[in-house]
């Protein structure tokens, strides 16, 4: 064969040899044929070598020195520590910082290692580790959903602390009166807390930096860090969220206390009950008689709430057409008017009361609070003047019957009656005219507490509008809705 021939056929040879490869070696095959076995005398391929774990960089030693004792690490070269101890042993003191062999505080959490390196522990106060350091409210409930204030923050490192600070520092929005004067004056003088020109804001929500500043005189950086990085100013911590921060830098982390303390407005169905349990300061609960409250509506500095069966506030939930909110509160919707309701029923009731005297007690002091003056007038049968003309009302308290009606209407309310407002119309004339219906096992009564008022205005102080069926006070003609308007219209044509 010429030998350009042969360099001709080259290219075709070795595609014959490279599919021979393919079909024996790669497991196709075309169909029928059966696979090639390995010949015996073939020696197997050689195995690869094993992969080598690549060589890991320089490392330093850490050494720590806590009270005398030392531990080490072992630290990349470049990076910081990542096990630092926390607390000191034996002992209920956190360690707060660290110091460097000259001597200087070194933050550890960012500080690169190039060399063997010893940090010397800088211990905190001594802490009270047991827990029950977030105070109660002064109705005996822990408000878990309540913002963690700067108020609540000062009282619970003061009670943190074993050896309590000393001192008083001028603070001119904290009266000798207030519940944290004590903490928020020794913990300023302290140095533990910052004022704004003279000011300690204590109802406002503390702020993350705030927290961390505060939290960081009792326990390490790193610690604090973690505890609070859910915590953001947009998102402010709850109180229930605080005790859940606090305890894991206290490390507790059991619950189910022999001795546990009880609030009705944390359940055990709710997130943080375990951190409570464990954080929370047993209030005094004047109104309870028993080891739980019992079942039923309950006006606290009179604000409804309605326990459970199981002896805690429901939540989030409708009872009748009463809504209570997730904090086991009811609510009318709007924040403005629960607030005149609850200062209402506060001042004129008491935990002596039935509901029914309580009832009474409101009805009467709308009657001889308000004044008459004329307002809208709206058709049979409307809502949604309710909210609007009860503020009108406890904001002047002037008024005509339809403010009166929203008036009591929504005092009714907030002691746990199911009452509602009618729009409608009464006497021969049919007048518009509004009034508050509630009903009593199964009979419903009417409420007119603007026409009794008007009564006592021309010395008639017999004639009562409350309580009164519609037979009782049929002589009023009241017409509730429309179609009872249209009915009345036929029957008078």
């Amino acid at each position: 064969m010429r030998k350009d021939a042969y360099k001709e056929r080259l290219p075709l040879l070795f595609a014959v040899l490279f599919s021979a490869l393919l079909l024996s070696n790669c497991g196709y095959r075309p169909e029928g044929i059966e696979a090639a076995q390995p010949l015996s005398d073939v020696p197997a391929a050689a195995a690869l070598p094993e992969e080598t774990a690549a060589p890991q960089g320089k490392t330093y030693t850490v050494t720590y020195r806590v009270n005398g004792a030392e531990t080490t690490e072992l630290v990349a070269e470049g990076e910081s520590v990542h096990n630092a101890p926390e607390f000191l042993p034996d002992k209920n003191c956190a360690i707060v910082a660290w110091k460097n062999a000259n001597g200087t505080k070194v933050d550890i959490r960012t500080a690169p290692v190039y060399a063997d390196t010893v940090y010397e522990a800088v211990s905190g106060p001594e802490l009270h580790r047991k827990g029950a350091y977030i105070a109660a409210e002064s109705d005996g409930l822990f408000h878990p959903l309540d913002k963690f204030t700067r108020s609540d923050a000062a009282r619970a490192v003061y009670a943190l602390l074993e050896t309590k600070p000393t001192g008083e520092t001028f603070l001119k929005d904290v009266t000798t009166h207030a519940k944290c004067y004590t903490a928020a004056t020794t913990l300023v003088t302290a140095g533990y807390m910052t004022l704004d020109e003279g000011r300690f804001y204590p109802d406002v929500a503390i702020t993350r930096a705030d927290l961390t500043a505060l939290l960081e005189k009792l326990f390490s950086p790193a610690a604090v860090e973690r505890a609070l990085a859910e915590m953001t100013d947009e998102t402010p911590f709850t109180r229930a969220e605080a005790a859940a921060a606090i305890n894991a830098l206290l490390e507790l982390d059991s619950a189910g206390l022999a001795n546990a303390p009880y609030f009705p407005d944390v359940s055990p169905s709710m997130e943080n009950y375990a951190a409570v349990e464990l954080a929370g300061q047993s209030g005094t609960i004047s109104w309870l008689s028993g080891d739980t409250a019992q079942p039923g509506f309950l006006n606290l500095d009179g604000y409804l709430y309605c326990v459970g069966e199981d002896g805690y506030f429901l939540r989030d939930t409708m009872v009748g057409t009463l809504y209570f909110d997730i904090s086991g509160r009811y609510t009318s919707g709007d924040d403005a008017l629960d607030t005149f309701v609850a200062d209402i029923v506060d001042a004129n009731t008491n935990a002596s009361m039935t509901r029914e005297e309580m009832l009474r007690a409101v009805y009467v002091y709308v009657r001889d609070h308000g004044l008459y003056k004329k307002g809208n007038l709206y058709s049979v049968g409307d809502t949604g003047w309710e909210i609007p003309d009860a503020l009108i009302m406890f904001q002047k308290w002037k008024g005509n019957c339809y403010n009166f009606t929203a008036a009591f209407w929504s005092l009714a309310r907030g002691i746990g009656y199911d009452a509602v407002c009618y729009s409608g119309l009464v006497g021969v004339g049919r007048d518009p005219h509004s009034w508050v219906e509630i009903t009593f096992d199964g009979v419903p009564y009417v409420f007119d507490v603007e026409t009794e008022m008007s009564y006592r205005l021309v010395n008639d102080y017999i004639t009562s509008m409350y309580r009164k069926t519609y037979e009782e006070v049929a002589a009023w003609s009241y017409v509730r809705t429309p179609e009872e308007a249209a009915a009345a219209q036929e029957a008078s044509e």
